[in-house]
């Protein structure tokens, strides 16, 4: 089939758009596959003689190939933002959204996230042990983002005020704390990896500092080596810092503020969890 080259060509401009607004890899990678098969559907059609007939015909399409209800928003998403930047007017006429599935964040405990610690600590080499632990420890005591942690640079910590210095979604720059544990390996790994200054944390072999598939790659092998059944990811861990703060009593807008949230409403989703979790533990007390 062929493919229109005037679209393609606003799909790289609108790459671009995307690059100099500094929006994470992961959405560029994400919504560059997405609008390209979008494209390819469209075929010769240029996107200004697009309809919104033809925009359900390609959620239709992705659906009928396997994507789930949240992936299916995703792709909306990014087909109506490409749309929109470009500034095909018809192909938005009636544009509505598929319905966004809720969900409850899934959550690692306390104690799981000590087995993902002990399976790092078995690692045959030392440093990728200690790095590995580390990488468990910062996302889960921190929160921070998986695209966050891998640009965390030494002169971003201090270690007396027990805090680093992130740069979020758009460059916001935030403040995040760890802990005790968590402080006694990160000195001891920086010491080991003889870093400093503006250094990486987490060099790359062959880039400045690792990608963040890497870091993914790394907690999933974590949590084979640990006996899990379910997916385990980094953004897992993160909700499991929300939740764990949030039982222990931490302010829903501390929490917002440490997780780099814009609104108070996407953080509120760990209340619900919080309540799910004082279920389970109210129906434990009653059983004999």
């Amino acid at each position: 089939m062929k493919v229109n080259e005037k679209n393609l060509e606003l799909l790289e401009r609108y790459i671009d758009h995307l690059i100099a607004r500094n929006k994470s890899p992961k959405t560029i990678k994400t919504f560059k596959s997405i609008i390209g098969k979008f494209i390819r559907f469209l075929g010769e059609k240029s996107v200004y003689e697009a309809t919104s007939w033809d925009v359900d015909s390609f959620l239709a399409n992705v659906r009928k190939n396997g994507y789930q209800e949240k992936s299916l928003y995703t792709v909306a998403v990014a087909v109506k933002r490409f749309l929109e930047y470009v500034g095909a007017k018809k192909a938005l006429e009636g544009f509505e959204y598929p319905r966004r599935p809720k969900e409850l964040p899934k959550y690692l405990t306390r104690e799981e996230v000590e087995k993902l610690i002990k399976a790092a600590e078995y690692e045959k080499d030392k440093r990728i042990a200690l790095r590995n632990k580390l990488i468990v420890l910062l996302l889960y005591t921190t929160g921070m983002r998986v695209g966050e942690l891998v640009r965390i640079k030494c002169d971003d910590i201090d270690f007396v005020g027990m805090s680093i210095r992130i740069f979020g979604k758009g460059s916001k720059e935030r403040e995040v704390f760890f802990n005790k544990e968590t402080k006694e390996v990160l000195q001891k790994y920086i010491e080991s990896m003889r870093l400093k200054g503006d250094n990486y944390l987490f060099p790359g072999d062959n880039s400045l500092h690792i990608h963040y598939v890497t870091v993914e790659r790394i907690i999933r092998r974590l949590a084979r080596k640990a006996g899990f059944k379910k997916r385990v990811t980094p953004h897992i861990l993160r909700h499991s810092f929300a939740t764990f703060a949030l039982s222990r009593g931490m302010d829903v807008r501390e929490i917002q503020e440490l997780l780099g949230h814009a609104s108070l409403k996407t953080t509120q989703v760990y209340t619900h969890v919080s309540r799910k979790r004082l279920l389970k533990d109210y129906m434990r007390i009653w059983e004999d």
